[in-house]
């Protein structure tokens, strides 16, 4: 007996976006005002979706490309690429039927082939392994449907699958190396050309089998400096950025502009590596969680946008219970007794244990690291800052001892297995711990299918891990989007996917 879905509505809470493909009625007539220029924060790297982390690519990758199904802010999963599915008994097979009709920009139709070469593709990339890692096969039943085998149940794969851009193969075998450098998709629109260093060009794809886009021309564009975004804003030559919190200024209560806060899955936090003295010991671990005044981090690295963390996510995210975990609130009494404890009663200098902190210099993130270093200073301990260029590559390979960054979660706790399980070793586990027991919880929680007992499982988890001061989670930050007021745009909660220009009109 199998569940059939014609339209599914998955109950997980997932505060990612919506994009076109879930609402026909988001495109309409082209109005008289015909393009738009985004601000971007940072240069473009790459092309190739499975390649890349970085979110000013997925900007890019968010209008071109489309995948299987699609989440909405209120953690609805719809269908998009696949119009129907269906689950087996045992949640291993899920069979997907393609719409029929939807055209790559290369002219080419969408084929379940299509699907197979997409995620055997995405299997040699490590950026995906978090979201496909579960797959066990992919065949095509006949040029329409897709069967996609799981090794083992997972609650979220329908979710995922927005993180699994479609390919077109024959354009990615054609293109081979320049996959890095150009684009082709079934998105509402195509790429024109892009500077990686300044702009990408998009514009309308006239063959897009929903309604055309309302506005035929985006620009990306980049902007080193958010003071001067913001000017560009004001003169009319940027029409939506996200603005950090310094520059906000009076925007908000301009009445040329429209604005909207959002409230990202994401969380701001100071990464240890637990494998290195001293941070192999948890007392230290505490004691550093401890001496942390995140409310001052708050105020002066992101302008009172933000509400402090306890762990690497929210309670927005299915599982989340804090009710009966330690409090770490911010006490340097208790900091200094547990160094004290830990055989540090007077401190200790970092410098001693070849120790700097690497910090992602000119953000929010150094102001969060220099006021660190001071409350380090408070309780007696030492700790230089140096600025790294490559912080991903480094937290990844384990290649640091503190680091702070921003980390994106999802709406279900299941997922955060990438931030403290060892399969996230090499990965998002940039922590490096390994612990057979919150292997196992994890796993427990993943099989687990009564909502409840879910909830229980991870808030045992949850306990051990705010104790085991894996890292030290700083804030969940608001983000604050900018539009000029005759641009009908709208802002979601993601920060990987936080506009789709599909969705957007001019007055």
């Amino acid at each position: 007996m199998k569940k059939h879905f014609a339209v599914l509505l998955c109950t997980i809470m997932l505060f990612t976006a919506v994009v076109g493909c879930s609402n026909n009625n988001a495109g309409g007539n082209v109005s008289q005002k015909d393009s738009v220029v985004v601000y971007v924060s940072d240069i473009f790297s790459m092309l190739n979706p499975f390649a890349t982390t970085a979110n000013s690519d997925q900007y890019i990758f968010n209008q071109v490309y489309e995948t299987l199904a699609v989440v909405d802010d209120n953690g609805k999963v719809n269908p998009c690429l696949a119009e129907s599915w269906e689950i087996s008994e045992d949640a291993l097979t899920y069979t997907f039927h393609l719409v029929e009709g939807a055209k790559f920009h290369n002219d080419e139709e969408l084929k379940a082939s299509d699907v197979v070469f997409t995620f055997n593709m995405a299997k040699k990339y490590p950026g995906k392994k978090n979201f496909i890692d579960m797959v066990e096969s992919v065949e095509a039943l006949d040029e329409y449907t897709v069967c996609i085998k799981l090794n083992k149940p997972t609650p979220l794969f329908l979710v995922y699958l927005h993180e699994v851009p479609i390919m077109n193969e024959k354009f990615v075998t054609e293109a081979g190396e320049a996959i890095n450098e150009t684009a082709c998709g079934t998105g509402p629109y195509k790429l024109v050309e892009i500077d990686f260093a300044t702009a990408a060009k998009l514009t309308r794809f006239d063959d897009y089998r929903l309604e055309p886009a309302a506005i035929k021309d985006v620009e990306l564009r980049y902007i080193s400096d958010a003071s001067s975004a913001v000017i560009a804003l004001e003169a009319g030559e940027v029409h939506f950025m996200d603005v950090v919190p310094s520059m906000v200024g009076t925007l908000l209560e301009n009445p040329n502009f429209n604005h909207d806060l959002r409230q990202p899955l994401n969380t701001s936090v100071i990464s240890v590596n637990t494998t290195v003295p001293p941070l192999d010991n948890k007392l230290v671990r505490q004691a550093l969680t401890y001496a942390c005044d995140k409310q001052s981090m708050i105020d002066i690295a992101y302008e009172g946008y933000a509400v402090p963390a306890r762990l690497q996510a929210n309670t927005n995210c299915f599982g989340v219970d804090f009710s009966d975990a330690t409090d770490f609130s911010y006490n340097p009494e208790k900091a200094k007794e547990l160094l004290a404890e830990a055989g540090y009663p007077n401190g200790f200098d970092f410098a001693d244990f070849g120790i700097t902190m690497d910090v992602l210099g000119g953000s929010f993130h150094e102001k969060i690291a220099q006021v660190f270093q001071q409350n380090l200073a408070d309780i007696g301990v030492k700790l230089e800052l140096r600025n790294t260029a490559t912080p991903d590559e480094d937290a990844q390979s384990g290649n640091f001892a503190l680091m702070n960054q921003g980390l994106s979660y999802r709406a279900d706790f299941s997922y955060n297995v990438c931030h403290y399980g060892t399969v996230g070793l090499g990965g998002n586990n940039f922590s490096q711990m390994s612990d057979p027991w919150v292997d196992e919880m994890f796993k427990k929680g993943e099989l687990e299918t009564d909502p409840e007992k879910r909830k229980a499982i991870y808030k045992e988890l949850i306990e051990y891990l705010v104790d085991y001061c894996p890292s030290i989670p700083i804030f969940h930050r608001q983000m604050i989007y900018v539009w000029a007021k005759d641009l009908n745009a709208v802002a979601h909660d993601s920060t990987v996917h936080p506009y789709y220009i599909y969705e957007w009109s001019w007055n």
